[in-house]
């Protein structure tokens, strides 16, 4: 989940710049990095919840 913040800054970054009058296509660089956080926020939790239930079904039918 801490992979997420260094996407979110380079974020607000570009937007900073955008709006300090640099050029627009930077908003795409924003869309991509808010969708590379978002992505790496929701997929750590579903990750470990899946890896959890593997293990725990494993334990079942090892022992």
């Amino acid at each position: 989940m801490l992979l997420a913040v260094p996407y979110l800054y380079a974020a607000a970054i570009c937007t900073t710049i955008v709006n300090d009058g640099g050029p627009g296509w930077l908003y795409l660089l924003v869309l991509l990095f808010v969708w590379n956080a978002f992505e790496l926020l929701w997929i750590r939790p579903v990750t470990l919840l899946l890896m959890v239930g593997r293990t725990a079904r494993s334990r079942r039918t090892h022992a």
